[in-house]
């Protein structure tokens, strides 16, 4: 799903207001220090976006979520992982008749994990894609840190996808 979403041209053609929720999913491999490999996790994403006639930043809603997947050697299962306020936006651009959007969103928390605290941060970036932006497909990032969160961090690096009706 994702080489199929990825493959589609960014929007020229967003809706000029109206919200929509998109679902998808994303999975991601973890390595320490970006070189020893860690762990894999995946699981859903559900987002909400919000649209304007003109050029604006907008908040979105959003959350991973059924996060399943293996971090040490330990079983991974998270229900719910939250947009952290303030790190989830749609940045849209009006230029002529084109209205193009880009999505950034950043999740994260303090879990535990393979038996000891840690914080867990997932972001992901992309243009709407396809006809009146019906799909997302991009980058996933991020970082595991185990407390005090000084430590060398665990490197997260994969991809996602989201659609909507």
């Amino acid at each position: 799903m994702f080489d199929r979403l990825s493959a589609r041209h960014a929007a020229t053609d967003l809706p000029r207001g109206g919200s929509a929720r998109y679902d998808g999913g994303f999975v991601a491999d973890i390595r320490q220090a970006d070189v020893t490999p860690s762990g894999r996790i995946s699981g859903g994403m559900t987002l909400g976006l919000d649209f304007a006639g003109q050029s604006v930043t907008l908040p979105i809603e959003g959350r991973l979520h059924d996060i399943e997947g293996s971090f040490l050697g330990a079983p991974v299962r998270i229900d719910d992982l939250p947009l952290v306020p303030g790190q989830g936006r749609l940045v849209l651009t009006r230029d002529g008749a084109q209205r193009r959007g880009r999505i950034e969103a950043g999740f994260g928390a303090e879990l535990p994990l393979a038996g000891e605290n840690r914080r867990l941060d997932i972001g992901i970036e992309s243009p709407l894609r396809g006809a009146g932006g019906r799909a997302m497909a991009g980058p996933v990032s991020g970082t595991i840190l185990t407390a005090p969160f000084t430590d060398q961090p665990h490197v997260l690096t994969g991809r996602f996808h989201a659609t909507t009706d």
